[in-house]
Formats: structure tokens, C-alpha cells, sequence
């Protein structure tokens, strides 16, 4: 069999690409055949986790948070990526621009107008302070969208990328998930069972997650061209327009990172720059701006006592209670986040060969977090304010279609049909630059951790890629695949704790002239 794969897709991985391809068949069999047992089967584990060791997640993420800022703080922050002499490869504006396309750039901009109303109407906090569903509510609403976007989830990305990226740069090593297990393992990391089970799950966690994310962003571009010409585009056009998505991403992850996806992914920033200084012009400027100065304020006093938060205080019929706002947003996002730490992880490493671990670690986290929350409050604030002032049933758009809140938002302001039009064109971009990222990091681990993995190799993992989701759209079960790859993914919460004792032990090798 590997005479005749490698001369096509070169040096790849027989340990990784098999039990991936088998994997994958087995859990496509199961959602085809069976989609509502197998959704039930992977919410149940879903549930299980969530509320049983929503307490252990919290102070997990927090710990991987505190631990990302020691780093960046510490004697080894001016330790490079690389060898001393290296250099960074890309410009700090398409290095920042790459990785937020590349993360949950399109999430972010299908939820900005949306997430703030739901935390209005339906968090615990606000119905606590009777404020739910009120202009009183608003600041506390922003402030818990801001905490389920911000430095925790870019922690996760950043500690888990800083393990690839050292050794592999540092030591010439292949970029794969296990060697980020390294300091722990030393060369088992790239040979043994757990460097290789790693690999195998980040790889099965990045289809599934990619895949359903990509079904769910055609879904809001379909409502988009419904928007904006009135055209219902239906099973068969959505699916046409999922596929021309898919050949869209493939062609940009063949011309490399280099080409297509940095160039795609500051038409992204630039687009989002653009229309993030419009809605602040023309929208309640003031207002906004306001809601962002207490809002900041709010997330520096509260960030340590809402990253500990687990509703202990909560009881109901005298017996205490952990409501389910906690689970299904704060614990449910963390355990989303971990679902993408190997994609975004292994995707930000591979951009950031040269740089030190200091500007690393403020280049992951910082600045991609200031940019969402500008993002949140200039989308969110408007979408909160033209729901409260009675402008625009903003609310009832969110419950009937979230996906259609962005464009109702846009509506409600001059030209907001050009500017619907141009989310239009923001969201496709996203939706590509996302998943040809995500195609170009599997093609990595299939082929060996490669840099440059063969052109056949990226364009089998972005068919591979679209395929599935395509499928699964045509077949409706896109929800079961959203599950899987949750609970797939849910086992690196172990592995960015073993990642942290991992960098640890490195950067003391390094220390002592051993790395």
C-alpha cells in the first residue's frame, strides 16, 4: 500500500494517516446510519463531563491561564523560537491576521450580534440582579460575552502552540501534536503511543470540529444570499455553494501558506477594520464607547472571580442546585476551545518560527483578544442597543435564526445593504481561510509534521474535509458531528496540563544549553 500512496503524497505517516482514515469511515458510518443514537450517545458523554467536572474545568483553563502569563513574564521570555539567529517569517500584521482567521474568526462574526442578547435574556447573573432583558443588563451581558471570547480560549491556543513550535524550531524536530510532549518524553514524543494517540485525536477533533463548522457557516451564507436577493436557495443550492467553498479553501491551501491563506486572511482584518468603523460612526457612538470603557473595567476587577465561578450559591428547595447557564455556556465553551487546540495550536505554531516567547505570548493572547472584544462591542452594542430602545426586534431575530442577527443588525443603518453584502463577502473569506488552515495543519500531521506538506496530501485532506461536511449538510446531521468532535477533542484538556509540564522541562534544557 505505501508504494503506491507515496509516491503521490510523499513521507506520510502510516501511524497517523490510517487510523485517521479508519476513525473517520467508522464515526461517518455511525452519524449516516444512525445519527440520532450517535448524537445521543456523544451529548450523554457531553453532559456527563459538563456537569460533573464543570469545577475541575474551571480551575484547569484558569491554571493553563496564569501559567501562559508567567511564561511570557518570566527569565524565558526572551528565549526565539528557533535558533537565536532566527527571524520572524511573516509581518506582525499577517501573522496576527492569519491566526484569528484561522481560529474562530468566522464563529466570532457569526455570534458578535447574537451572544450578547442570549447572556441579556438568559444568564444567571442578570436574572440574579433582575435586570434581564433590560438596559441595566447590558453591561453585564458584554462583560460575560467578552469573558467567553477572551483570554482563557487564547491561552489554551497559545500554551499549546509554545509546545509545538519550541522544540520543533529550536531542535529541527517534525511539527506534529506529540512533540509537543517533548520535555516528558523526549524522542517517544514523535515515536511512542501517546505522541501518536495525540496526533491521531487532534487530527479527528480538527475534521469534525472544521467540518461541522463549516456546514453551519454555509447555512449562514445561504441565509445571507437569501438577505440580500431574496432567493431561497434551498437543499440543492446550499449544497452548490457549500462545494464551491470547498474547491475555494482547497485552492488556497495548495498555494500555500505563504500565498493564499496569509493574503486571505488580511482581507479579513481589513474588511472587519471597515465595517467595525462604520457601525461606530453610525451607530450610538457614544453609547458604545461607553460600553466598552465599563465593560474593561468590569472584566480587570472581575476576571478572577468569574473564572471560579460555579453557582454554589444557587439552591432550590433547599437542595443546592448548579444551573445549566454555567454548563452550557462557560464550561460547554471551554471544552470547545479545547476541541480546536490541536488545529490552532499546531496552525499558530507553524506561523511563528523567530519570535521570541515573550512577543509570542502577547502576540496569541493580547492582541487577537483586544481585537474580539472591539468586535463584541461595536457589533453587540449596537445589536443590545437597537433591541432596548425598541429600534429592532433584535431578540426575536436571535431566537428564530441566530445566524440571521448580523445582517438584521446591518439593516436598521444607512447603506446596509452594501454592508450586508460586504459581511457577506467577510463570512465566505472566513469560512475559507478557516478550513484551508485547517486542512494545511492535518496535511502537516499526516506527512510526518512537514512544513511544506505535498500538494496531493493538501488537497486529499481538503476534499476530505468538505466532503464530510457536505455530506453530513445534504444528510442534516451536522449536530452529531458538532458532538463528536467536542468529545474527541475533550481529552486534550489533559493534554495542554501534560503540555505545560512539558514546557517547563524544555525551557530549563534550554537553559542549560541542552535544547
Amino acid at each position: 500500500m505505501r508504494k503506491l500512496i507515496e509516491p503521490l503524497f510523499g513521507d506520510y505517516d502510516e501511524k497517523v494517516f490510517y487510523p485517521v482514515v479508519g476513525l473517520l469511515l467508522f464515526i461517518l458510518a455511525a452519524i449516516l446510519i444512525d445519527s440520532d443514537a450517535t448524537k445521543k450517545f456523544f451529548d450523554a458523554i457531553n453532559h456527563w463531563l459538563i456537569f460533573n467536572f464543570s469545577w475541575g474545568f474551571l480551575i484547569g483553563v484558569s491554571s493553563v491561564v496564569f501559567f501562559a502569563i508567567w511564561v511570557g513574564m518570566s527569565k524565558y521570555g526572551s528565549m526565539k523560537l528557533g535558533k537565536d539567529t532566527d527571524e520572524p517569517e511573516f509581518s506582525f500584521i499577517a501573522w496576527v491576521s492569519m491566526m484569528f482567521s484561522a481560529g474562530f474568526g468566522l464563529s466570532t462574526l457569526m455570534w458578535c450580534s447574537a451572544e450578547p442578547l442570549y447572556h441579556l435574556y438568559q444568564s444567571s447573573w442578570t436574572i440574579d440582579a433582575g435586570t434581564a432583558g433590560t438596559a441595566a443588563g447590558i453591561p453585564q451581558a458584554m462583560l460575560l460575552t467578552w469573558f467567553d471570547w477572551g483570554f482563557h480560549g487564547w491561552a489554551l491556543f497559545a500554551v499549546g502552540g509554545l509546545a509545538i513550535a519550541f522544540p520543533a524550531y529550536r531542535l529541527g524536530k517534525p511539527m506534529t501534536l506529540g512533540i509537543g510532549l517533548f520535555g516528558l518524553l523526549k524522542e517517544k514524543a514523535l515515536t511512542g503511543f501517546w505522541g501518536k494517540l495525540a496526533d491521531v485525536l487532534g487530527v479527528i477533533s480538527t475534521l469534525g470540529g472544521n467540518s461541522a463548522s463549516l456546514g453551519f457557516g454555509v447555512l449562514s451564507i445561504a441565509y445571507g444570499i437569501k438577505h440580500i436577493t431574496g432567493i431561497e436557495l434551498g437543499t440543492s443550492g446550499t449544497l452548490v455553494a457549500m462545494a464551491m467553498i470547498i474547491i475555494a479553501f482547497t485552492l488556497s491551501a495548495v498555494s500555500g501558506v505563504e500565498r493564499g491563506i496569509k493574503y486571505l486572511s488580511l482581507i479579513n482584518i481589513y474588511l472587519g477594520l471597515g465595517m467595525l468603523a462604520y457601525l461606530l460612526i453610525v451607530g450610538p457612538t457614544g453609547y458604545i464607547f461607553s460600553l466598552i470603557t465599563q465593560t474593561f473595567g468590569a472584566y480587570a476587577t472581575q476576571f478572577i472571580t468569574l473564572s471560579f465561578w460555579t453557582d454554589a450559591a444557587h439552591f432550590k428547595d433547599g437542595v443546592w442546585e448548579q444551573r445549566s447557564w454555567l454548563n452550557w455556556w462557560v464550561v460547554f465553551y471551554w471544552l470547545w476551545w479545547v476541541s480546536y487546540i490541536p488545529f490552532c495550536s499546531g496552525f499558530i505554531a507553524r506561523i511563528s518560527k523567530g519570535r521570541t516567547i515573550r512577543e509570542y505570548i502577547l502576540g496569541t493572547t493580547i492582541v487577537p483578544v483586544l481585537m474580539t472584544f472591539l468586535l463584541f462591542a461595536i457589533w453587540g452594542g449596537n445589536a443590545l442597543h437597537l433591541e432596548v430602545t425598541g429600534a429592532a426586534p433584535i431578540w426575536d431575530a436571535v431566537q428564530n435564526d441566530f445566524g440571521s442577527t448580523i445582517y438584521t443588525v446591518l439593516s436598521q443603518f444607512p447603506m446596509g445593504g452594501v454592508l450586508c453584502v460586504v459581511v457577506f463577502f467577510s463570512i465566505v473569506c472566513f469560512g475559507v481561510t478557516t478550513s484551508d488552515s485547517a486542512s494545511y495543519f492535518i496535511s502537516m500531521q499526516a506527512s510526518k509534521g512537514s512544513l511544506n506538506p505535498t500538494i496531493a496530501m493538501r488537497i486529499f485532506w481538503g476534499v476530505i474535509l468538505g466532503s464530510l461536511g457536505l455530506v453530513l449538510l445534504a444528510a442534516g446531521k451536522l449536530n452529531a458531528l458538532k458532538a463528536m468532535a467536542i468529545v474527541v477533542g475533550a481529552p486534550f484538556f489533559f493534554v495542554i496540563l501534560a503540555y505545560m509540564v512539558s514546557i517547563v522541562k524544555m525551557l530549563k534544557m534550554a537553559k542549560k544549553g541542552e535544547m
